[in-house]
């Protein structure tokens, strides 16, 4: 399937001789008439886009023979480079003026090679050539490439006053002929002093030339697919910064220069993996022997017989020139080893979906010469993992486009502008919030759009929300369409239910329903349907494309337009009332899960669920039900694994309820309830049960803990009318978390509970009628939430021993003064990871003066607070990594130094703060109401030359003002060039090098600094920093 934006490869990546133009259909060299453009054909050609026609234009003379004993075998290879070049193979060199065939066709290349040999200069034809050839050198539209090729003659000899040699020789002869026309004179004359001023390479008599030929052509190819040089087309929006980012991952890599690289391009259905790959390909294609692209393999090897044996041959036919006999894939394989593994090639094997296509077409690395590259575009990258090793393959990840790229390429095609006219304006933005950067969806819908008025479009996006366009879907339902049954299970809960939750709760629900999560996660992200994203707090969160989330309950309405009854998933609220009102659930359904916060307030009867057996996700609220008004519950799905019902409207559930896969149990703000079953006695217990969750209820006593014996956390905070635990609850040997904050009725814990040796997170706050805690209790090495009775624990003459704790606030506000005075170091909370302060009225003097002993904290939340300015020595805290000071109201300062681990601060509601971070700082700064504006600005640029923009240059003077922050100059440290590969040997010179930028910093942390050394001579990441007062 074709791409939605594609870039056509232009003719500079041809690899067929036949390719190869020449001025003479009559020749009688080596190249064939048949396979060339006449000059008719180049005359033809428009030349106003100046290089659309050829890469190189040769031009040489036949008088001394310099054709057929090396221009020719110079074209040769240029040819078999895959350079698209024009000669003139017949050179007649008539003394007449240059045609305007030939002249088109010398505009009409980017490059121009002249082999200046002895009689070169004789020829008038040669000289007018090269008169043209340097005035498109200079034309500010064609900027030509010029490559001189100095062939048996001296170029010093060019530029001598004396005019001697045998260039000057040949040339006095076209002068004498030529004299009564001195303005052509001067004009031959001028453009060979200008030739011999042009760095060139020189061919001697002791040169071996086949050396010198290989050795050009690399010069020819590094100057045609340089960067700089590369015309990407302006339909390609973000893709010159796309081939950056592969070319460094590419070249970043730690494998060598010489190795067989493997590269997979990878991404979701539609993002531009192809569209990469071609642009690749022309960017890096003239580096190589030969190239080929093999288009669309998974289509081919599907729709066509022997569709895997076509590819290998085309594969063949494009590196090796020729048609080649292949009966079977395996002799393909075997042709392929055999009579490629000298070769330098680039291959892009596109759109692959099976092992076997790769163990067809690029099974190993000595399939190929050294130094080749292997690029292949994939949905699952999974594929490279399994078949290469882990140091031949490298995986680049293509992002969907930014903002602002996905307005340009949406507009471009809706409205044929690169921004949107202000009355369409609001509704481009609606459609690139659906598209989520996808360029597949916004090239389809801006086509769609195309043409039409604004009423028109409002339709069709309302439209788009009850039906997504087909066309989008059916390009990413294929990798759906790849996966195992389990797999589409998992991936389908995540598009209906859990997009963007926590990994390890989503991992705990899939494991409970049996669909081995951990195998099935990876595979989905592999396949680029999923993707994890760390929230600020390090948890890993599972993320659905927006469109892949459209899809996957595309598919689940599919089933039943009309009933959702008969459909396997029920999220929309309405959709639940119909229902369970109307009792039209059926054994399809497997899950019904309600947004949270979304109430069911209209429910008239449950009776539904009766026709539902295969239930096991159900998810909805009816937090708020009068308890006159609530219908019975006659009957709940015993195949439940995660039952949540907020505000539960029963005192328990019904004896026939036995739900012996349920693994999660959450019963939040149920008002009614007083136990969990009213008939405590099971068939057997719920051995899968991990967790139960009865906060903000009316639970009054948990009875037999012995029927979940696997339990590993409860829940009961804010359960005021919790007045005893259970003795049972000694045998949950696997609990790992209690939660009874605020249980106010809560007098005793039992003896038994000092047996928890599992027991890492206990939080006591609130618990305000509690007694003494049995003896001997342990807690185990993580979090203490201790609130009033933490001094229970901490004496003031013991040590606090939190190795690997969480002190939270309600905790640590007692029991600070305490800890303070005997001081933190012999505190022992070196160890302390993780530390709470919030709402603990801290001032300026609160802080000790060895708070930097903290040396493992990395969490740190100090928000509401009193202080103004952070403790000293803060830096020192060398691990912290996460900075709370949100409505710290008197905080005005952040200091000069904080510590270069850090990676996020929030300072929300800060309203007195006004310094804020170094912008050249990696780290996230969180902050809803930022300081007034800063009487300066901050520019961050990438390159290394001064902007042309730049207005602030002194042309008459060697230096430049700039005022300079404070301490500037040490931030700049994280910036230092770290591109270096390692190298024992270079080991010293590194060291000097760092020096060098350590004096350079110097220097430029001075208030007149040297405008070369500023801008050119720095060695960092070449990003200069520029502030102006204004």
């Amino acid at each position: 399937m074709k791409r939605p934006y594609s870039l056509i490869a232009s003719s500079s990546l041809s690899t067929n001789p036949q390719d190869t133009p020449s001025l003479d259909a009559s020749s009688s060299s080596s190249t064939n008439p048949q396979d060339t453009p006449s000059l008719d054909a180049a005359s033809s050609s428009s030349v106003s886009n100046p290089h659309d026609n050829y890469d190189v234009f040769l031009s040489f003379t036949h008088r001394d023979g310099t054709w057929k004993i090396f221009t020719s075998h110079l074209h040769k290879a240029l040819k078999q480079k895959g350079i698209y070049t024009f000669l003139d193979a017949e050179r007649l060199e008539r003394d007449e003026d240059v045609s305007p065939e030939l002249d088109n066709a010398i505009k009409g290349s980017r490059c121009a090679v002249v082999v200046l040999s002895k009689k070169y200069a004789s020829s008038r034809w040669c000289m007018d050539e090269l008169v043209q050839i340097l005035k498109c050198r200079k034309d500010s539209k064609i900027k030509q490439i010029v490559l001189p090729i100095f062939y048996h003659v001296n170029r010093d000899e060019i530029l001598e006053k004396e005019m001697k040699g045998p260039i000057w020789e040949g040339f006095q002869s076209l002068k004498e002929k030529f004299r009564d026309n001195e303005e052509k004179v001067k004009s031959w004359t001028d453009a060979l002093l200008q030739l011999g001023n042009i760095i060139g390479d020189s061919a001697y008599d002791s040169t071996i030339e086949a050396q010198f030929i290989e050795d050009f052509i690399e010069v020819v190819s590094s100057k045609l697919f340089d960067p700089a040089l590369l015309n990407i087309s302006e339909d390609l929006v973000g893709m010159e910064s796309r081939l950056e980012k592969l070319k460094r991952c590419v070249y970043g890599s730690r494998s060598s220069s010489g190795d067989v690289r493997f590269i997979g391009i990878c991404g979701l259905g539609g993002v531009g993996k192809t569209t990469l790959a071609e642009a690749y390909l022309k960017y890096m294609s003239g580096q190589f022997q030969a190239s080929s692209f093999l288009a669309n393999v998974r289509e081919t090897c599907k729709m066509e017989h022997d569709g895997l044996v076509k590819l290998q041959k085309q594969l063949l036919r494009d590196v090796l020139k020729g048609e080649h006999a292949i009966n079977n894939v395996y002799e393909g394989k075997d042709m392929i080893r055999r009579r490629l593994c000298s070769k330098k090639i680039f291959v892009v094997l596109d759109d692959v979906d099976h092992l076997n296509q790769l163990r067809g077409l690029a099974e190993k690395s000595n399939w190929f010469g050294d130094g080749s590259q292997i690029i292949v575009t994939t949905r699952d990258k999974s594929l490279l993992k399994s078949m290469y090793g882990k140091k031949e393959y490298i995986i680049h990840n293509v992002d969907e486009l930014e903002y602002s790229e996905a307005l340009q390429l949406f507009s471009s095609k809706a409205i044929e502008s690169d921004c949107a006219p202000e009355d369409f304006r609001e509704l481009s933005e609606e459609v690139i919030e659906y598209a989520s950067g996808l360029p597949l969806a916004l090239v389809v819908l801006g086509s769609f759009l195309r043409g039409k008025d604004i009423n028109q479009w409002k339709c069709a996006l309302n439209r788009l929300k009850e039906y997504p366009e087909k066309e989008i879907l059916s390009v990413l339902r294929i990798s759906f369409d790849g996966l195992g049954e389990t797999e589409k299970n998992i991936f389908l809960d995540i598009a209906c239910f859990f997009n963007g939750c926590r990994k390890d709760y989503v991992m705990n629900i899939m494991d409970g329903c049996g669909f081995f999560p951990e195998i099935g996660i990876r595979s989905l992200v592999d396949k680029s349907l999923l993707h994890m994203q760390m929230d600020e707090y390090d948890e890993n969160r599972l993320r659905v494309h927006d469109l892949l989330e459209e899809m996957g309950k595309e598919i689940v309405r599919e089933k039943s337009r009309n009933e959702p009854g008969r459909r396997s998933r029920i999220w929309l609220r309405d959709e639940i009332y119909h229902v369970l009102n109307n009792e039209t659930g059926t054994e399809e359904v497997e899950a019904i899960v309600c947004p949270d916060g979304m109430k069911l307030e209209n429910i008239s009867t449950f009776r539904g669920f009766s026709n539902m057996k295969r239930v096991r996700l159900l998810n909805i609220c009816t937090w708020g039900f009068k308890r006159d008004n609530c219908p019975d519950i006659e009957y709940l799905p015993n195949e439940l694994r995660f039952l949540k019902w907020e505000g539960f409207p029963l005192k328990s559930f019904q004896g026939s309820f036995q739900p012996h896969g349920l693994v999660e149990l959450i019963l939040t703000h149920s008002h009614v309830i007083e136990r969990l079953w009213d008939n405590p006695c099971m068939e057997k217990p719920l051995y899968n049960l991990k967790s139960i969750d009865l906060s903000s209820s009316t639970i009054r006593k948990l009875e037999n803990f012995s029927l979940f014996p696997n339990l590993e956390e409860l829940n009961l905070k804010f359960c005021r009318w919790l007045e005893e635990i259970d003795p049972s609850i000694t045998v949950l040997k696997k609990l790992t978390l209690l939660c009874l904050g605020s249980c106010s009725r809560l007098k005793s814990l039992p003896t038994s509970m000092a047996g928890l040796k599992s027991l890492e997170v206990l939080d006591l706050t609130g618990c305000s009628s509690l007694g003494d805690v049995p003896e001997d209790f342990e807690l185990s090495d993580e979090e203490l939430y201790l609130g009033d009775f933490a001094e229970k624990f901490v004496c003031s003459d013991e040590e606090l021993d939190v190795t690997g704790h969480e002190l939270l606030s309600d905790g640590w506000k007692n029991i600070w003064n305490t800890i303070v005075g005997n001081g933190l170091s012999s505190a022992g909370l070196s160890c302390l990871e993780k530390l709470d302060l919030r709402k603990c009225g801290l001032r300026d003097c609160s802080f000790p003066d060895d708070f930097a002993c903290l040396v493992s904290l990395e969490y740190l939340h100090l928000g509401l607070n009193k202080f103004s300015c952070l403790p000293a020595h803060f830096n020192q805290l060398s691990k912290l990594r996460y900075l709370d000071l949100s409505r710290c109201e008197n905080l005005t300062s952040l200091g000069t130094e904080l510590p270069d681990s850090l990676e996020s601060i929030n300072v929300d509601h800060c309203t007195e703060l006004h310094t804020f971070l170094d912008p050249l700082s990696q780290c996230n700064l969180h902050c809803s109401n930022p300081p007034k504006p800063s009487e300066r600005f901050d520019i961050v640029l990438p390159g290394n030359e001064i902007p042309s923009w730049f207005t602030h240059k002194v042309m008459r003077s060697t230096s430049i003002s700039l005022p300079l922050y404070p301490n500037w100059c040490t931030k700049m440290n994280p910036m230092k060039r770290s591109n270096r590969q390692p190298n024992n040997d270079s080991e010293g010179e590194d060291e000097d090098e760092d020096a060098d930028n350590d004096r350079m910093r110097m220097r430029m942390a001075t208030m007149t600094v040297n405008e070369e050394e500023l801008f050119q001579g720095i060695e960092l990441e070449q990003l200069f920093h520029i502030k102006q007062s204004y």
